[in-house]
């Protein structure tokens, strides 16, 4: 199985000449550095453990691989073409333990010959510093034939992809059949971090699911009280998973290969009653509601000072999710749970209500209005001092004016900082209102559900 992108490699007409003409400077372009880091021994060079021979996986398509660089860039001179995309970096990544390092840039040279022919110069170099082998391409954009510059778009990757699976498959390797699309930067980190993203609480709905049930009309069942629909008939393409409070549905298969729903039918078969039976008592037991705590305080109910508007708000929010004030308290919805991922900004939206005493949304905007006016005075008294800056002499008014700028920078930061939360505040107050609604609401099921559990024992 390999994976594969491509992305291009960019740099000025300025520095691709100068360092051309002068190969001694110290900076590199672009061109000079991707190359450099495909060509990198630390990663190309495969020590033995049995002998102490050394092999290096590079090799250059239509170009000699010692002198790839300089022969790259003067195809690019001799068409006139040195600005704009200088070069396409592409990786091609196989399963770790699938391949050899030899098979690997094999594969490698033969993926780089069938998608630039004859015309374009590539650099192939397999890195085996990681588990999973892995091929870097280098190809110069342009036509060392013509000049024509390489046209990287869509068709030109889905072609990359296609034949990288057609030689996969010519060498009886796995293929992706159902690529899975990318995914965010943010969410890839939160699930790897075990964060309550969207993915990972489906996947905990389903495992939970499963655990009590013995047939899958009970699955189905589970589910739904866990606040979630799987949706799956003969009329779909493929089966789904959305959130009661949502209408959009996630791709069963795209939460991996134990959650498609062949695979969940047969972990719902290979459940045994006892296990199912035992399991289902300690989930009873779990979501009994908390006991409420009696304490007496002063006054009454109507004389006692309520807290409203947003900061009100944020305050009721934080407290459903557990975070204040610091408590063993799980959310319902799936929709509190993932929003316990942002418990810190929510956070700091309710201390900066607090301190700048902001009710309202009139109250917020004026805030941000002030904010940026005050950034702007502090921004132009920083440059004032960077241009004394710039011409003092003398060590002690130096050291003074450095002083003074870092001052006005950490106002500066901190009234950015001061904007985007409260920003922040004015966009998720609607969605903060719906996801209480709802969390309220789970919890009136939850403890009719729990009642009809009790009288019924």
């Amino acid at each position: 199985m390999a994976t594969t992108k491509i992305w291009p490699v960019r740099d000025s007409l300025k520095r691709v000449v100068d360092y051309a003409s002068n190969p001694e400077k110290t900076s590199e372009d672009d061109l000079a550095s991707v190359i450099r880091y495909a060509m990198n021994g630390d990663k190309t060079i495969a020590d033995t453990t049995e002998k102490t021979e050394k092999a290096c996986y590079v090799t250059g398509v239509n170009c000699s691989a010692d002198t790839a660089l300089e022969e790259m860039i003067n195809t690019q001179m001799l068409f006139g073409k040195t600005g704009g995309n200088v070069a396409y970096h592409c990786y091609q990544s196989f399963r770790p333990g699938e391949v050899t390092p030899e098979q690997c840039h094999q594969l490698g040279v033969e993926l780089a010959r069938r998608m630039w022919g004859d015309k374009y110069q590539v650099l192939v170099a397999t890195h085996l510093d990681r588990d999973h082998l892995h091929n870097h391409l280098v190809c110069c954009s342009v036509s060392f034939i013509d000049g024509k510059k390489f046209n990287d778009n869509k068709a030109a990757y889905s072609r990359l992809r296609r034949l990288s699976d057609e030689i996969c498959r010519e060498e009886g390797l796995s293929v992706i059949e159902k690529p899975r699309g990318k995914t965010p930067r943010q969410i890839h980190f939160a699930e790897k971090n075990g964060e309550p993203t969207r993915y990972n609480l489906m996947r905990e709905a389903i495992d939970n699911a499963v655990s009590l049930s013995t047939n899958f009309p009970t699955f189905i069942s589970l589910m739904k009280q866990q606040g979630y629909i799987i949706s799956y008939s003969y009329a779909r393409k493929y089966p789904t998973i959305r959130s009661v409070n949502s209408q959009k549905a996630v791709r069963l298969y795209r939460l991996g290969e134990d959650y498609e729903l062949d695979r969940i039918a047969q972990r719902v078969n290979d459940n045994h009653y006892e296990t199912v039976a035992a399991n289902r008592e300690r989930h009873i037991m779990s979501m009994k509601p908390p006991k409420h705590k009696r304490v007496h305080v002063n006054g009454t109910k109507k004389t006692a000072r309520k807290i409203g508007g947003l900061y009100g708000l944020y305050l009721h929010y934080l407290y459903l999710l557990g975070y204040r004030p610091k408590k063993k308290h799980r959310p319902l919805s799936p929709e509190m749970r993932e929003a316990g991922r942002m418990c810190d900004k929510y956070s700091a939206c309710a201390m900066l209500m607090a301190r700048e005493h902001l009710r309202t949304d009139e109250d917020v905007n004026t805030f941000i209005s002030d904010s940026k006016h005050k950034m702007e005075y502090l921004s132009e008294a920083r440059n004032k001092v960077r241009n004394k800056l710039r011409r003092a002499s003398e060590p002690e008014q130096i050291e003074q004016l450095k002083a003074e700028r870092d001052r006005l920078t950490a106002e500066i930061g901190k009234l950015r900082k001061d904007i985007k939360t409260a920003e922040f505040t004015l966009e998720r107050s609607q969605q903060v209102q719906k996801d209480i609604e709802i969390e309220l609401n789970a919890c009136g099921i939850i403890r009719s559900r729990n009642h009809r559990d009790r009288d019924g024992r």
